[in-house]
């Protein structure tokens, strides 16, 4: 009996120190060692020196997935897959632990196995010009990605655990399909930069008040008839583009907004601006030009803000 125990215990450590050789072979380079690691751009290279393949550069090499020899790397930190043919990502891109910036730009991804939510330690990722329909529930399980772009997509919808994205600071789906967006999008506490450019939203929800981070939103292009009284608590706003759109007024809280220094209201339908313009003290660009405001209102303008740049 005690033979067969000690085997028992000596299986049980030779089981523990395999398990903590197979942790030990992933690892996570400071900022200084990364800044300095190679750059592997040979396949068949990196594959020999699997265990010291941090950055994996295969930009424009006609791949056409992301093959689950290349999910062997299990060190990688940095992926450079941008202008391939790329239509799908192995399952097997959940060993990518380490992983902390995707760029799998201007290829045919249309979706993401459920086992790429599951990188923890993604900070920026980049899925521009793709064909993705949605920003699906799964990007809401990155709660340590900052950068995330989906811009020239076919996206028409962004599902409400985007709320979850606690980290991330930049949001970028420009060129897409949006015609409205879930309230919960006021729900990024970090988001800094949103930008919705060439899209065809109708209106903003109410929520989008509550980013209390943010500091510059690009909404030009889109078919905004109105916009929230709300837009008035975006305290740290700096940049607002609202040119090309629909817009017949503007409410008047949008003058609380007092660290605001670029507002564009080029293209819409406007005849009047809010009364207490003059409390935009910082502003320095306001962009007027494509609407209707008669010549009362263009003076009223001008000695509101004699210290803003302004273009009629």
């Amino acid at each position: 009996m005690k033979i067969i125990q000690k085997a028992a215990i000596l299986a049980l450590v030779v089981s523990l120190v395999e398990v903590h050789l197979a942790q030990g072979q992933t690892k996570l380079l400071a900022r200084t060692e990364f800044a300095t690691a190679k750059v592997y751009d040979n396949v068949e290279e990196a594959l020999q020196e699997k265990e010291q393949v941090y950055m994996l550069n295969i930009r424009q090499q006609s791949y056409y997935s992301f093959t689950p020899d290349l999910c062997e790397l299990v060190n990688l930190q940095f992926i450079n897959a941008m202008k391939n043919k790329i239509t799908e990502l192995s399952p097997e891109v959940g060993k990518l632990q380490q992983l902390q910036e995707v760029n799998f730009r201007e290829n045919a991804l249309r979706e993401l196995p459920a086992t790429f939510f599951n990188l923890r330690n993604l900070k920026t990722v980049d899925f521009g010009l793709n064909h993705f329909s949605e920003l699906g529930a799964g990007f809401g399980k990155l709660r340590n990605l900052q950068v995330l772009q989906l811009n020239e997509n076919r996206i028409a919808t962004v599902a409400p655990e985007v709320k979850h994205m606690r980290s991330l600071q930049m949001l970028d789906l420009s060129y897409n399909h949006l015609e409205a967006l879930p309230s919960e999008i006021g729900k990024l506490p970090a988001l800094k930069d949103l930008i919705l450019t060439q899209n065809q939203l109708r209106q903003l929800p109410a929520g989008v008040g509550k980013l209390r981070q943010v500091q510059n939103l690009v909404l030009d292009f889109n078919q905004l008839a109105e916009l929230p009284k709300q837009i008035g608590k975006l305290k740290t706003l700096q940049s607002l583009l609202l040119g090309h759109n629909q817009l017949k007024s503007i409410p008047e809280s949008i003058t609380k907004l007092e660290h605001l220094q670029l507002l564009d209201l080029s293209y819409n339908q406007l005849t009047a601006l809010p009364v207490n313009l003059h409390k935009l003290v910082n502003l320095q660009t306001l962009l007027l030009s494509e609407n209707n405001f008669s010549d009362a209102e263009k003076e009223r303008i001008r000695q509101a803000l004699p210290k803003t740049y302004i273009q009629f």
